[in-house]
């Protein structure tokens, strides 16, 4: 399973007006997780862009806890904040088709970075999953600078599993299959090195479970 991270569904080689390529490896209380994304102008005006992103996360205690997260979206940009994405997502088992939207902001400076996309899961039972990336990184001087990212993910159920099922969340969604939230915030080193504490947080169900890693993480910005 572990080869799969090193797997992104986008390759992108010629770099165009705008690109983000980390890879970042936390090690925490319960776990080791290596996380990596790709956010990629594939013109040179931005009207297609690619987003990837692959997590893969190693318990310390029990290996069966292993996880595997690739996904990704193909986007066409209706103009500068808002597209319509296609994509999928790859959980070490399976993989899920998506549709749905692009939001993107990108500041003049470059180092405040919002990306979401909220998209609909085209397999049995259909599900809403939301997800986005939140990126602020700005500079002390030439060599340091603030850096700080948080990344949630949600996923809600759409289609009800039995005739009688309620809409359980917010009167629309039949219920709540699972959230993530990854927070780093720490020191940015010539725009290369990041480093610093997180926490990556995760709920599962109608309340029926919760995990949390905190721990120190070291990140290379390839592009």
């Amino acid at each position: 399973m572990r080869n799969y991270f090193f797997v992104f569904i986008f390759t992108m080689a010629k770099q165009y007006t705008f690109a983000q390529i980390p890879f970042e490896v936390m090690v925490g209380n319960k776990q080791t997780q290596y996380f990596g994304y790709i956010q990629k102008d594939l013109d040179s005006i931005g009207r297609w862009s690619a987003f990837s992103q692959s997590i893969f996360a190693i318990n310390h205690k029990d290996s069966t806890l292993n996880s595997i997260s690739v996904d990704g979206q193909l986007t066409y940009m209706l103009n500068n904040w808002l597209g319509v994405a296609a994509g999928g997502a790859f959980d070490g088992n399976r993989f899920t088709p998506t549709l749905g939207l692009s939001f993107t902001y990108i500041n003049k400076k470059r180092d405040f970075v919002i990306t979401a996309f909220p998209t609909v899961q085209l397999v049995k039972p259909i599900a809403l999953d939301l997800f986005a990336l939140i990126n602020y990184s700005p500079q002390f001087n030439t060599n340091w600078g603030l850096f700080s990212q948080f990344i949630l993910g949600t996923n809600l159920g759409l289609q009800k599993d039995y005739p009688n099922q309620k809409r359980e969340v917010l009167n629309f969604f039949t219920r709540h299959n699972s959230s993530t939230q990854l927070l780093r915030i720490g020191l940015n080193y010539t725009q290369k090195f990041q480093f610093g504490v997180g926490a990556d947080l995760a709920q599962f169900g109608m309340n029926e479970g919760t995990f949390e890693n905190f721990g120190i993480f070291l990140r290379y910005q390839l592009e």
